[in-house]
């Protein structure tokens, strides 16, 4: 019998370039390439590798996923497509995903928050998404690929928010849901998400969205990963899978040759794009806006922030990580919670396969 005490929030950023969770506060994220299973290597210079090893058994399957998925698999393809949540390889994702936020053999989510972007944010993508990500998952998760441990996670609902909704939460609210920062929270902002394959400005007067200037757009950091690649094939004569790419411009080489410079250049033009673009949205607007916040992977100081703080200069300017929009999906699940306080103080017990609240 295991108790589950006060409401269970927990967020997940499900990105096509890593997938964030958060349980507790304290953010993590996998990147989001999976594989047919593959034993780990082994240590023969006795080196622990900085990637980490992980593999899942879901239906009988076993499989390894993230970034030890995109080093063991050298035709390594990444889940780029439109639908990514129709993409087989997305439940494997989510249940090893569910099982690495799991705290014991079996946990009930009161709520899981996640979230889609602008513009797939449908009745229908909505619908796909939830009857996917509720109910039940079982999963066998490992790190050495020979001791498996099983997990068993019920999640009981699911809430959607806009991309990159979570983002503004990180900034207004505290790690109670409660609203710290109420000239943002009354301000006139523009979140810019630079993602892996999608650019998501979301603009938000007085907490209201603003749909008019709002947008989504495939200005990703995949747009300038994939000019770096084009440009490596043509002048090293190679095929070079997508799945290859993050690995070979984190590591800033190939074949000994140092490709700096074509990754500054690459990521100073896109960040060129990504202003181009937000002037656009924002051209008749510029009067209103109070600040922009920057988040998403792209827009942190290993990538885009260096070159657009270096030539944006209209409004303030925020910067946030990568964790802030799950940060912020839990934050703002717990302030949900807390406005039905009935619901929030019950302690589900569980007992076997069946669960019941106390009254």
């Amino acid at each position: 019998m295991t108790k589950y005490a006060g409401f269970n929030v927990k967020a997940l950023d499900d990105g096509y370039g890593d997938v964030k969770f958060d349980s507790t506060g304290s953010p993590n994220l996998i990147p989001s390439f999976v594989t047919s299973f593959k034993e780990k290597p082994k240590k023969d210079f006795g080196q622990d590798s900085k990637l980490r090893y992980v593999a899942s058994e879901i239906d009988g399957e076993r499989y390894v996923v993230g970034d030890y998925a995109m080093k063991l698999d050298p035709n390594i393809i990444w889940a780029g497509g439109e639908n990514k949540h129709a993409d087989k390889r997305f439940p494997v994702l989510l249940k090893t995903t569910l099982g690495l936020m799991s705290s014991g053999r079996h946990e009930v989510i009161d709520t899981l928050m996640m979230n889609l972007p602008i513009r797939y944010d449908t009745a229908e993508r909505r619908q796909q998404l939830t009857e996917v990500a509720q109910g039940t998952h079982t999963v066998a998760l490992s790190s050495d690929g020979v001791n498996f441990i099983k997990r068993m996670i019920t999640v009981n609902n699911v809430e959607i928010k806009k991309q990159p909704f979570g983002s503004l939460c990180d900034v207004i609210l505290d790690g109670n849901g409660d609203i710290i920062d109420k000239d943002t929270a009354k301000g006139f902002n523009v979140i810019v998400d630079v993602g892996a394959r999608t650019l998501n400005i979301l603009t938000v007067d007085a907490l209201e969205e603003q749909t008019e200037l709002s947008l989504q757009t495939n200005d990703g950091m995949y747009t300038a990963f994939s000019q770096v690649g084009s440009y490596l094939e043509k002048e090293l004569d190679v095929i070079i899978p997508d799945g290859k790419l993050p690995q070979i411009i984190s590591q800033k080489e190939i074949k000994n040759m140092d490709i700096t410079p074509l990754i500054n250049s690459t990521y100073e033009n896109h960040a060129n794009t990504i202003l181009a673009v937000l002037d656009k949205v924002l051209v008749n607007s510029w009067g209103f806006v109070t600040s922009v916040i920057f988040t998403g992977g792209g827009a942190g100081k290993e990538l885009l922030r260096p070159y657009i703080e270096k030539r944006f200069n209209r409004v303030p300017s925020v910067f946030l990580d990568r964790y802030s929009n799950v940060r912020g999906l839990r934050k703002y699940g717990i302030r949900q919670s807390k406005k039905n306080p009935k619901k929030a103080n019950n302690i589900k017990i569980q007992v076997g396969n069946h669960e019941y609240i106390p009254k």
